[in-house]
């Protein structure tokens, strides 16, 4: 919910006002709802936030590198933990 809020600010400060409405709407819509969990899995439908680190990733080489020490051993526990069937429960 953090993210979504700090996306949604920066998207207003840059004055992207319709791709701050549908992220704050869909932060709305999860937030006040019983589907609070699945925020998580909404984050992949919130396509301003991979664009933004994306063009960061091009502008500056030491986010780039934080980035894939970050996401590389995340993506590999992940990984593990769905082919060993450990994610269900």
């Amino acid at each position: 919910m953090a993210v979504g809020l700090a996306l949604a600010v920066l998207l207003m400060r840059r004055r992207r006002w319709p791709e701050a409405l549908y992220v704050g709407l869909s932060l709305w819509a999860l937030g006040t709802s019983y589907w609070y969990q699945s925020i998580p899995r909404a984050t992949l439908l919130w396509w301003p936030l991979w664009i933004i680190l994306a063009a960061w990733t091009l502008r500056s080489p030491r986010f780039r590198t934080a980035y894939y020490c970050l996401a590389t051993p995340l993506s590999t526990l992940f990984a593990l933990t769905f082919l060993t069937g450990r994610w269900a429960g």
